[in-house]
């Protein structure tokens, strides 16, 4: 075994006897079958993009998170008050974020993903929430809102930023959370590019609603992950 290898071993088993037990069986399944063969893959899922993110193994797709980082950093200043929505299981954009703030000393940053493993914050200025994010979820003392692939999550945190009129950044994932989707079995089915288009209208139409200005559109074009970013700053 080589040197580089034998050292990913050491910090595997180091984070299994950390986390094995915090995730379902069957998540830790494809992690633990997983975890070697798709460290340097151009479609790992993010969650392994998460714990390579915790063990700060580069190269490898964990360098999603840090593009995304400054790509946000170039439309926001995140020193203020930060709302991730959807993190995963690990937050590792959060992290990120975390840790840029306290090297400014200035910003917070609060998480909220049902599916969270760890309840203990990384970093001070951190707090985490095991639960769901809705539209009655109180976000009158953030100044962003961020969603890095939140699934289920992405209209909710469009609707929510913008109803409140939030600076927001929401990068989309590939996946198709159309209500039409249930009726696949019958010959109906939306592709994902259809599904983003019809959440940028969708956003647009609000924007105008709520007379937030102008939707930014743009992809993370430096990373074979580059669906959609959805962003708005009001000031």
């Amino acid at each position: 075994m080589s040197e580089y290898k034998n050292q990913l071993k050491k910090r595997f088993e180091v984070f299994k006897d950390k986390y094995s037990h915090k995730y379902s069986p069957k998540a830790w399944e494809y992690i633990e079958d997983n975890f070697f063969d798709m460290i340097h893959s151009n479609e790992t899922p993010d969650i392994l993009m998460q714990v390579y993110s915790e063990l700060d193994i580069t190269p490898s797709s964990a360098m999603f998170y840090r593009k995304h980082l400054k790509l946000l950093k170039s439309k926001f200043p995140i020193d203020g008050n930060i709302l991730e929505i959807g993190s995963g299981r690990i937050p590792a954009f959060a992290n990120l974020i975390a840790n840029e703030q306290n090297r400014i000393k200035k910003g917070t940053i609060t998480i909220y993903d049902p599916l969270l493993v760890e309840l203990t914050p990384k970093y001070h200025n951190m707090t985490l929430h095991k639960e769901y994010f809705n539209l009655d979820t109180d976000v009158s003392m953030y100044d962003l809102l961020v969603g890095i692939m939140p699934c289920e999550a992405t209209e909710s945190i469009l609707e929510s930023a913008i109803s409140n009129k939030k600076d927001f950044y929401v990068a989309m994932c590939g996946c198709v959370h159309s209500p039409w989707e249930s009726m696949y079995p019958f010959g109906f089915s939306t592709s994902p590019e259809i599904y983003q288009q019809q959440v940028i209208s969708k956003a647009k139409k609000l924007m105008k609603e709520y007379n937030m200005g102008e939707l930014g559109v743009t992809k993370l074009r430096t990373s074979p992950i580059n669906y959609p970013i959805l962003y708005n700053r009001q000031k």
